[in-house]
């Protein structure tokens, strides 16, 4: 059952990802995002990672030292993004 949760978490990351590079004209996702629009979206997506994060984590039973690079990678991600809409 968490295997199947877990893929339902990354394939929504992934479809929420690909519609919003491919699908989205860059200026509507702006404004939407200055004016506050997409915190439904990112709520999903935030949360969407987090319970892969941690069914991942339960699945392969990796140590404490992949939790760091995982976040930081995540981290990076969110970063980038938000750079992007705040550009």
């Amino acid at each position: 059952m968490s295997r199947l949760l877990e893929a339902v978490c990354a394939l929504t990351i992934g479809v929420l990802v690909a519609l919003l590079v491919w699908g989205a004209d860059p200026d509507a996702v702006r404004v939407a995002w200055r004016e506050g629009e997409m915190s439904a979206v990112t709520l999903v997506f935030v949360a969407a990672c987090a319970l892969w994060l941690v069914l991942w984590r339960t699945r392969t039973g990796r140590g404490p030292l992949a939790w760091p690079v995982v976040m930081l990678l995540c981290g990076a991600g969110a970063a980038l993004v938000v750079a992007a809409m705040a550009g």
